[in-house]
């Protein structure tokens, strides 16, 4: 019974060697580090938005990833993905199947050499059926190993999504903050503009200046004024948009809207410096990449094995009785067993026609497995750089906030002295504004960029 087994045991195996694709994933040349950075923490953190150190943000993405819709999608997919891997594991063993039922027919007397035979009858019957496709080629075998794989990438993808959604929750919630604390500047100004309004209504109706400057005045009020209804509404527009991340239901988005608490912090917090290109590796959309490349691989050897014939056997076993008393009786046994090789001799090239697809598909895999990782590695080395560079441009706006504050002081002992007109008062508090509103922008967007850099080296959750 040994050498059998042996023997079908050594041509499974060299089935699955003759037909067998390797995935071939592209060597794609790396650096050893990445482009250093600034200044480092000692590591990332997992989940890694603790790196903000902010209680509401860890309340936040928990929310969003048990309710946002996103993840009840993705997880479907899973289980839809495992079904399928599990259906096409069940393939590769034997079917059984039970089959018990009861006939009753009746012939034509003309049929029969005897005429007073009994025309009608009854019988009955039970039958076991098992039937085994040998899988010589590793049609199965490879089909299963598909299935697998995409089971592993469809896991991967919802990884990625859950990690992109806590990146853009996190997006959105510095968004608002940074919204809401350019709002209460636009806000301070405009009050700071209608009272030099009013003083400035008092001065020209007695005398002291003229209707040239108070119209001047009118019009900085309203400008503020404008970019303070802009602010609002943006401020709207971030709340809203946050409470579609969280997952909150339309009567939640109108009574319980997301209000930022606390000012956004002077500095985002920087990222580790140096970091191997092998972090590159924790991505799951890279994961998922290869996972896909290993599929199609895979699918390559099923219409490999589709060339080759199908061997099949079937036994058939049971109980047959024209006596219901007698059915299970030993003269009642009934059984068959069956041995069957099948090979289409000619389909006009369609068998042919699907290895050239699966290699082809294996091709696109492999094309896009290497796009997938030059798409990685550049969002990394952007990330990188816009850590360092909004560093800086976030310095310079500080420096020119602060140089532009005490021009604003200087500028209003001078007016009150006499030295300068109003309207040149007028100009360096429309700066000084302008540079508030652009030192808080450059803040949201070095925070952003953190966002940004943490989900390119591979976050985990």
């Amino acid at each position: 019974m040994r050498n059998p087994i042996l023997t079908a045991a050594f041509l499974l195996l060299a089935g699955c060697a003759l037909t067998r694709s390797e995935p071939d994933t592209p060597e794609l040349p790396l650096p050893d580090a990445l482009p250093p950075v600034a200044q480092a923490l000692p590591e990332l953190p997992a989940p890694w938005w603790r790196v903000f150190d902010d209680p509401a943000l860890d309340a936040l993405i928990r929310e969003a990833l048990e309710r946002n819709p996103d993840i009840d999608i993705t997880a479907a997919r899973v289980a839809e993905a495992r079904a399928i891997a599990r259906a096409a594991s069940a393939d590769r063993l034997p079917s059984v199947g039970l089959e018990a039922g009861v006939e009753r027919s009746r012939e034509s007397v003309l049929t029969l050499p005897v005429p007073q035979a009994q025309t009608t009858q009854t019988s009955y019957y039970v039958q076991g059926s098992v039937r085994y496709e040998l899988d010589l080629w590793g049609r199965y075998a490879h089909a299963s190993e598909a299935a697998r794989a995409r089971l592993l990438a469809s896991e991967l993808d919802q990884e990625a999504v859950r990690l992109s959604l806590s990146g853009e929750v996190a997006r959105a919630w510095y968004a608002l903050k940074a919204a809401s604390e350019q709002l209460d500047n636009a806000r301070e100004s405009l009050a700071n503009r209608e009272e030099s309004l009013r003083i400035e209504r008092i001065r020209e109706e007695g005398g002291e200046s003229d209707e040239f400057t108070l119209r001047r005045v009118q019009a900085e009020v309203a400008s503020t004024r404008t970019a303070e209804q802009q602010f609002e509404l943006e401020v709207v527009r971030r709340a809203n948009a946050l409470a579609v991340l969280l997952g909150r239901s339309p009567r939640e988005m109108v009574e319980g809207r997301v209000l930022p608490t606390g000012e956004l912090p002077d500095s985002a917090p920087q990222l580790p410096a140096g970091l191997p290109s092998s972090v590159l590796e924790l991505r799951p959309d890279i994961r998922a990449a290869v996972a896909n490349l290993e599929a199609a691989a895979a699918d390559v050897g099923v219409a490999r094995a589709d060339l080759f014939p199908r061997i099949s056997l079937t036994g058939l076993f049971g109980w047959a009785s024209l006596e219901l008393d007698d059915l299970f009786s030993a003269p009642a046994e009934t059984w068959s067993a069956a041995a069957a090789l099948a090979q289409p001799l000619f389909e006009g090239g369609r068998r042919l026609a699907g290895v050239d697809r699966a290699e082809a598909l294996k091709q696109q895999r492999r094309a896009e497995y290497a796009k997938t990782v030059q798409a990685a590695f550049g969002e990394v080395l952007d990330a990188l750089q816009g850590q360092q560079s909004l560093g800086s441009i976030q310095a310079s706006a500080s420096e020119r906030a602060a140089a532009l504050s005490r021009a604003t002081e200087l500028a209003e002992l001078r007016y009150r002295e006499g030295d300068i007109a109003y309207l040149e008062l007028l100009d360096v508090r429309r700066d000084l504004f302008q540079s508030e509103i652009d030192l808080v922008a450059a803040r949201r967007d070095a925070f952003a960029n953190t966002v940004d850099l943490a989900l390119a080296v591979g976050a985990r959750l």
